[in-house]
């Protein structure tokens, strides 16, 4: 059943990317905050760690960061919280950056306009939008900035800084955020939902490679016919504080995988969206 699912013609039918001609979601498209600046992006993209079994001689590559033994897959996905790709079987040592790059060369389609939303563990590029670096950006940061203020208020005394976006970066990250965080909650849905890629079963990789994507279709096959469900294991966003921290992020950056040119182009492309979001706060406040 594992293969199964994890192959042709179930998991192609439920995993599918999307295409250029798609139409603007919903969760873009609705909301004012975030079309049309968002409007070309597809999804969003992460990598997760699923902890594996690993033989003895492989225990070195598959331990991450955190001293864990796990594998790596890279995972995209919709803002109606369903996988569009999934690549899986990496070590738990390589970095996001490199999975992507390798997913690039080989099946990993974005059409041309389009992007995806990433964290800045990966490098900015035409086809992946991240937030500025060195600018808060994660969720949990904006919501521990709030409760500072809020405390402050209290006493009537505020040492720090308002927690409304100061300037068209800030503001960018913050929005940036709030629509890429979606593939934060997918994943905690899909690790609630499967307990086995918590507890991995001791077969060799090649089997345990097939369990995330497997388990993906799953997720979707339930999404299609059974859309209230996620409800049970789904969180709120404002509850989701262990994404990464920016220095963590930093540690995991693209190396050379973008040209001077390209990289030109998509460092223009976010600072007139930037610049174009800034534009539509500041005229909301003066009204």
């Amino acid at each position: 059943m594992l293969k199964c699912f994890a192959s042709h013609p179930f998991y192609t039918k439920y995993v599918r990317l999307p295409c250029r001609s798609d139409p603007v979601p919903p969760e873009i498209a609705n909301n004012p905050k975030r079309s049309p600046f968002f409007d070309n992006a597809l999804g969003a993209v992460d990598g997760t760690h699923i902890a594996c079994a690993p033989s003895a001689e492989d225990k070195d590559g598959a331990r991450n960061r955190k001293g864990q033994l796990s594998q790596n897959c890279l995972m995209a996905c919709s803002f109606d919280m369903k996988f569009t790709y999934v690549c899986s079987g990496w070590e738990g040592s390589a970095a996001d950056a490199l999975v992507y790059h390798d997913a690039r060369c080989v099946d990993f389609r974005i059409p041309k306009g389009k992007f995806y939303l990433a964290d800045a563990g990966f490098g900015l590029s035409e086809e992946l939008l991240i937030p500025y670096r060195g600018v808060r950006y994660h969720l949990a940061e904006w919501k521990r900035a709030s409760n500072r203020y809020v405390c402050c208020v209290l006493i009537d005394y505020c040492s720090y800084p308002c927690s409304r976006p100061n300037t068209k970066e800030e503001l960018f990250n913050l929005r940036h955020s709030s629509a890429w965080n979606v593939i934060e909650r997918i994943f905690g849905v899909l690790k609630r939902r499967f307990r086995i890629l918590l507890l991995p079963p001791e077969y060799s990789m090649s089997v345990q490679s097939l369990v995330p994507p497997a388990l993906c279709a799953l997720h979707n096959f339930i999404r299609r016919y059974d859309p209230e469900d996620i409800n049970t294991f789904d969180v709120n966003v404002d509850d989701l504080l262990h994404g990464h921290t920016l220095e963590e992020a930093l540690g995991q950056l693209a190396q050379g995988a973008v040209s001077r040119e390209a990289r030109a182009r998509a460092v223009k492309m976010r600072d007139e969206i930037a610049m174009a979001m800034w534009d539509q706060y500041k005229d909301t406040l003066a009204d």
